[in-house]
């Protein structure tokens, strides 16, 4: 019984009671740092999520406007038919000039 009562079993239990309370509070700050860690996680990949959708529709944009200047170009380097228009008050229609030629460009 002289233990129990001795300054060694108090330091003892001191010791013992001290380190299960420092366990126990490095248990709960471990956990409520996982937390935040984990909510830092959720964030981030809740951003680049996002990013990746803008990024999806900024490619979509991309595309649309080079296929119209794709088209564009195709228009302008496509060769053209030569029209030639003839005024249409120099005669009347189903009439012939005098001479028998229609007055109009000459093709040779």
């Amino acid at each position: 019984m002289e233990f129990f009562t001795s300054d060694a079993f108090l330091t003892i239990i001191s010791v013992v009671g001290s380190t299960i309370a420092i366990v126990l509070a490095l248990r709960a700050d471990i956990g409520k740092r996982i937390d935040r860690v984990e909510k830092r996680i959720d964030r981030v990949e809740d951003r680049a999520r996002a990013d990746h959708q803008e990024l999806i529709m900024g490619i979509g944009k991309l595309k649309t406007a080079v296929s119209v200047l794709g088209t564009k170009l195709d228009e302008r380097l496509a060769p053209r038919r030569l029209v030639v228009q003839e005024p249409a008050g120099d005669y009347g229609v189903g009439e012939e000039p005098e001479g028998g030629q229609k007055d109009g460009p000459e093709v040779q």
